[in-house]
């Protein structure tokens, strides 16, 4: 099976929220729907999507109804407004009208109005986000490992960390395939325990040789099987603590939507003012290692 290392403090949950950020408190049944919004911005030159929609019961098969007629915008730091619309053939989902790039060290504001209670008059609702600096890597490293009979490739990671409180998003493309979509796989950690440290070879993943499927196909819990020549990207996002507070109790309620769920059980932080879901900007950094 392929695991997440989390650099030592991915078992750690960190509680205190960020000033802009706020717990909602739901109730699972028969609650009122609440708006849901989520999107990101990226460094790629892109039309960048913001999804809108209502929350449904925790326990609702359905998934959430798609929010339409919004008037959404985009707001950065340094002066610049983008208008986003929505898509035609995809209710609740709004793009920029034409193509933008995050910057790091810009702040982006999101601004979204809409009637969303049907009470003929619309609502605003408000998030910010800000892009750190990319995270450097120097390479990457693999290591086969035979354990009880059984072939395994490790990861390994050689990059400078800096001094700063820093938070991480991981996720991994096999083959141009990217595996780790679903918000509830996405793995994140901070530099607790390894802050301000070059990390010489420090272990990220691992994964299953091609030759232990027919054994271990009964136990595939998500398992990752690779074989000589497949392409491995690592791609690690430097996030907002609030962003990592978000995806970790995200993944503490629910796990297999993506990317989000239906009114959650207990407090989840968000930074959407009278709503819940995230707006965050992010730069990603990748690399290449091959299977030997």
């Amino acid at each position: 099976m392929s695991h997440l290392f989390h650099f030592f403090s991915c078992l750690l949950l960190l509680f205190a929220p960020l000033a802009c950020t706020a717990p909602i408190e739901l109730k699972t049944n028969d609650s009122e729907p609440v708006i849901v919004i989520y999107g990101s911005l990226t460094e790629h030159e892109a039309q960048q999507v913001i999804r809108i929609s209502g929350s449904s019961p925790y326990f609702a098969e359905k998934s959430n109804r798609p929010v339409s007629d919004a008037v959404v915008e985009i707001r950065s730091s340094d002066g610049q407004t983008f208008e986003l619309e929505e898509l035609p053939d995809d209710r609740g989902y709004y793009q920029t009208l034409r193509t933008m790039a995050a910057v790091p060290g810009v702040t982006y504001r999101l601004s979204v109005e809409v009637d969303f209670d049907g009470d003929g008059r619309r609502e605003m609702y408000e998030a910010t986000a800000t892009m750190y600096p990319a995270f450097q890597i120097d390479s990457l490293t693999v290591d086969p490992i035979n354990l009880m009979g059984y072939r395994h490739y490790a990861v390994n990671l050689y990059a400078p960390e800096e001094s700063s409180e820093d938070y991480y998003m991981m996720r991994y493309i096999l083959n141009d395939t990217l595996m780790e979509y679903q918000l509830s796989n996405f793995g994140v950690f901070s530099d607790m325990g390894i802050n301000g440290q070059y990390l010489s070879g420090m272990p990220l993943m691992y994964f299953d040789d091609i030759s232990n499927k027919s054994d271990m196909i009964s136990e595939d819990n998500g398992a990752t099987f690779v074989q000589s020549g497949d392409k491995i990207t690592i791609c690690i996002s430097r996030i907002e603590k609030g962003f990592y507070d978000f995806i970790r109790q995200c993944q503490s309620e629910k796990r297999g939507e993506n990317p989000f769920f239906g009114g959650p059980a207990s407090n989840i932080t968000t930074n959407i003012s009278g709503g819940i879901g995230y707006f965050s900007a992010y730069t990603t950094t990748s690399a290449d290692i091959y299977i030997p």
